[in-house]
């Protein structure tokens, strides 16, 4: 009778272990910052945000950085939002993850991240539930509080 129940029990384990994770995962949808998702064209982005603080490269270059404060937007042609990353309080992701906020809200909503090879900054890394984007939750040096937040769809 025991060994049945050590048994039941541990055929339970792998579909509890499964659960847990599930459902964490960031959607593609809920990624947005400043109003705009990854694919927004250039003229989305300046309709929202006005001009650049400053810009790397320029538009008809394969790629191009746009500088806000606290905000950053990289570019690819034709034109097209591919990465948005934030700084700022002001700039937090749709389902309201925020530079400034303590991190553990971050693991609380999505678990404890993966951390990539080579990476030393320590960011905690989310792929979407979809597969087709990522979001980077960036520690401050304390490690207690989240100093940016990005994502791309590559």
């Amino acid at each position: 009778m025991r060994i049945g129940y050590v048994l039941a029990l541990l055929s339970l384990l792998p579909v509890a272990s499964a659960s847990a994770g599930a459902g964490n995962e960031p959607l593609s949808a809920e990624l947005r910052l400043a109003g705009l998702k990854i694919g927004d064209s250039l003229a989305r982005v300046r309709k929202q945000l006005g001009e650049p603080e400053r810009m790397e490269g320029q538009p008809g270059e394969h790629h191009y950085v746009l500088h806000y404060p606290g905000l950053r937007i990289e570019m690819a042609e034709p034109g097209r939002v591919l990465m948005l990353g934030s700084t700022s309080p002001r700039y937090c992701t749709s389902s309201g993850l925020c530079p400034g906020q303590p991190l553990e809200q971050a693991r609380k909503r999505l678990g404890e991240g993966t951390f990539y090879e080579g990476d030393d900054s320590g960011k905690l890394n989310y792929d979407s539930r979809d597969g087709s984007c990522f979001l980077a939750i960036e520690p401050d040096p304390s490690r207690r509080l989240i100093h940016g937040v990005e994502f791309s769809c590559p």
